[in-house]
């Protein structure tokens, strides 16, 4: 998720001039790039560990899941004391256990 944020900063200040409605900090850029770079680096270290030998549907369908619903925890408004540094891990984390992956052999 870090590169994701990371992403979504950098793209999100160039590229972001149309922002969400429900929260005007964050933008359409932003959130892609967010999604893009989440599930690029999730691929890669997936690949890296031998987690995931192939790539079948169900794993590629699930990371992009995943780092959709992170983009989606990111771009919601702060709802008090919660960060988004917190909760996007957290997010993440949580859901991450409901991946298709396998130990290596």
């Amino acid at each position: 998720m870090a590169v994701g944020d990371g992403l979504a900063d950098i793209v999100g200040r160039r590229f972001g001039a149309k922002k969400w409605f429900f929260n005007a900090d964050k933008s359409y850029a932003g959130s892609l790039a967010f999604v893009g770079g989440a599930g690029l680096a999730s691929f890669g270290l997936l690949k890296w560990f031998g987690l995931a030998p192939g790539f079948d549907a169900s794993l590629i369908g699930g990371v992009l899941a995943l780092s959709c619903a992170c983009a989606l925890v990111e771009v919601l408004p702060p709802l008090g004391f919660i960060d988004d540094n917190l909760s996007v891990p957290a997010a993440g984390a949580a859901l991450a256990l409901l991946l298709p992956i396998s130990a290596p052999n």
